[in-house]
């Protein structure tokens, strides 16, 4: 395959498409969306066309994009909106494929329906695996459902839950990355014949795109699970019965609606530390923090437990364990929120080592530690607080580069004209968006 031909669904500022193309230049991006519901400014959408140019972004709500007039393309990849599956969220309150960004899930299964690529690269929150959570009825139903949907459609998954860190990147930012091939293709048949003669546990260590430049140390123990029997024939009664106990683990793959997966330990490399980025003789005093929000930010990352309401008013307890105050230099930061810049629990608070001071991180630190170049959302029209937002929206775009230098070897081996792709659904298998 000379071209990679990529879309990028929930495009944010860009990282996806940066990480491949810093990879290799034949993954060519020809359509891009990136729309932020209920915002009147797209900081994102304007970040991308300042960045890449207004070719191939659109911005419109996916659920109302038409998917025929989508360009045909290889690739599918995306970070889709992770609210619903977070752990910012109360497990006894997590919406997952319920909630408002959840459902979001079924606008990627529809524009997969409608244009069928032969792979597909997305990214989410290690919660993820379990949701809507351990305490739940149904743990792991919605990554289950995730797997289930895929192999209805002819698709084999991989996938691998990364912290940033463990392989030398500035941040402790953990994510369920998921890769799906069709079986149309030459990959396809090479882990089905692979599969035939491994183990799982070697399957696990070595097979897939996230395991040569992002290898293991150990595989733990296997488990395995059947994503279609009698009581799951049907994904509304997929959606009432399927679940796991503690729900999925961290690394696996999934064929022929069968699923393996483990835990694992990570063969890990030195860190990039907040020192090893820091900015020097950094003069925004807004940047700084009184002695009055040191004390709130000291308050704030004590142990606690309070009471949280729903928008119907249900009160519920919530209880936060301590956070280090303030950050180590010297340690990869923790993952970035959209919040940074705010006295905030989560926001990160340094020492500035120039000053003895205490302050906030700049933007183009929060922009280093996930290896964007430093300025990438400094554009005209573009506040400091929206920088801030796209960071904790972001993905640790060198990481996506270590994977998709794999994911072009993969592609690498397949024919320029692709087999055509149909999917034979029946009717109890079609979207269940409104049903779940």
């Amino acid at each position: 395959m000379k071209d990679i031909r990529v879309a990028e669904l929930f495009a944010g500022v860009g990282g996806f498409r940066l990480g491949l193309e810093n990879s290799s230049d034949r993954f060519r991006v020809v359509w891009a969306d990136q729309y932020e519901p209920e915002r009147k400014i797209q900081a994102a959408y304007e970040v991308y066309k300042k960045r890449f140019g207004n070719k191939e972004i659109v911005n419109e709500d996916i659920s109302q994009v038409k998917k025929s007039e989508i360009p045909d393309f290889d690739l599918l990849v995306g970070g889709f909106p992770c609210q619903d599956y977070s752990v910012v969220q109360a497990v006894s309150h997590s919406m997952g494929m319920q909630g408002k960004k959840g459902v979001l899930w079924w606008d990627i299964i529809g524009t997969i329906d409608e244009k069928k690529p032969r792979f597909v690269f997305l990214e989410n929150v290690d919660r993820l695996l379990t949701s809507p959570g351990v305490k739940s009825n149904n743990p792991g139903r919605d990554f289950g459902m995730i797997l289930r949907t895929l192999s209805d459609r002819g698709y084999g998954v991989f996938w691998k839950v990364v912290n940033a860190a463990d392989y030398g990147f500035p941040q402790r930012r953990r994510r369920t990355f998921i890769f799906a091939f069709h079986k149309s293709t030459n990959y396809f048949n090479d882990i089905k014949n692979e599969f035939n003669v491994k183990v799982p546990a070697d399957m696990l260590n070595h097979s897939g795109p996230f395991n040569v430049n992002l290898p293991n140390e150990k595989i733990e123990s296997v488990q395995d699970v059947s994503l279609n029997s009698d009581k799951l024939n049907k994904l509304s009664d997929f959606s009432k019965n399927f679940s796991i106990k503690g729900g999925f683990k961290k690394i696996g793959f999934m064929m022929d609606n069968h699923a393996y997966f483990s835990n694992y330990v990570a063969k890990t490399r030195n860190s990039i530390t907040i020192r090893d980025i820091i900015d020097t003789d950094v003069n925004d005093e807004s940047l700084y923090l009184s002695d009055k929000s040191i004390n709130r930010m000291m308050k704030l990352r004590d142990k606690s437990s309070v009471f949280k309401k729903t928008k119907d008013g249900h009160r519920y307890p919530y209880a936060m364990g301590k956070v280090q105050y303030p950050d180590s230099i010297d340690k990869p930061a923790r993952t970035m929120v959209t919040s940074e810049h705010s006295i905030n629990r989560m926001s990160h608070v340094i020492v500035d080592p120039q000053n003895n001071r205490q302050r906030f991180l700049t933007p183009e630190e929060a922009e280093k530690i996930n290896t964007f170049p430093s300025g990438w959302t400094d554009i005209d029209g573009i506040t400091k607080s929206a920088r801030y937002f796209l960071m904790g929206n972001a993905l640790v775009v060198n990481l996506v580069t270590e994977i998709g230098t794999e994911i072009n070897n993969i592609l690498d081996k397949e024919p320029e004209k692709a087999k055509k792709i149909s999917f034979n659904l029946s009717s109890n298998n079609k979207l269940l968006k409104k049903k779940l």
